[in-house]
């Protein structure tokens, strides 16, 4: 038997690793294509697949916000996929908000507007409709009551003067004729309905509603400046 050096071995294997062994047990040469199919892909026509480029968006951080009339919040706009072109602001209706180009806007009157954010150059954008109320500040004495016969009498458990049942941190009785039924009222940080009426809710008195006698006893007699929304 023919002895064979370990180092024509050693050559021997380097070289089938190099050229590929084809199914047939042959040597061959690696073609460019295969070499180059490491790094790139090739289509049938031999050029280069393209990267598909991702569509520009943009988004603002809320879809909608509800304002008191001269209060101001600052919206946020991202984009992506676009490293070029600012972000332009506008509104549907300065009159009622306006907007810089920061992105700050300011409540300026009772209405509907939509804040528009814009990618400079394109037709990619993003919108939030901002509502704006009006207010009046009114000096009012206020009071608890819950819906026990306690508090209620004869109607208790029964729905209240506008037909729904009253809800607590949401239910107010008030005066009819200086508060409409279904005006919103903010007592504090909470933004109350005017839904009830009472025998002894006369002129500048509110009648909160609670869940609870406890609770609307707790509340004894009050004298705070609220917001009446129109």
């Amino acid at each position: 038997m023919k002895k064979v050096s370990i180092e024509k071995m050693i050559y021997t294997a380097a070289l089938v690793l190099t050229l590929g062994v084809n199914s047939f047990g042959s040597v061959q040469a690696a073609t460019t294509q295969q070499v180059a199919g490491q790094n790139q892909q090739v289509n049938p026509a031999g050029q280069a697949a393209k990267t598909k480029r991702k569509k520009a968006t943009i988004k603002i951080n809320k879809k909608a916000v509800t304002l008191n009339k001269d209060r101001s919040m600052k919206l946020k706009a991202t984009k992506k996929n676009s490293a070029e072109g600012e972000i332009v602001w506008s509104s549907s209706k300065k009159r009622v908000a306006s907007v810089d180009q920061n992105g700050n806007i300011t409540a300026e009157g009772k209405g509907t507007a939509v804040i528009t954010a814009k990618i400079k150059g394109t037709d990619v954008k993003a919108t939030c409709k901002v509502e704006v109320q009006r207010y009046k500040l009114m000096r009012m004495r206020t009071t608890g009551y819950c819906n026990c016969r306690s508090c209620a009498g004869q109607w208790a458990g029964q729905p209240t003067a506008s037909g729904r049942m009253p809800r607590g941190n949401h239910t107010i009785a008030v005066d009819p004729r200086l508060i409409k039924l279904g005006t919103k009222v903010q007592i504090g940080n909470i933004i109350y309905t005017a839904e009830d009426t009472g025998g002894a809710i006369k002129g500048h008195r509110i009648d909160v509603y609670y869940s609870s006698h406890s609770r609307a006893t707790h509340h004894g007699v009050k004298y705070q400046t609220v917001k009446v929304f129109y």
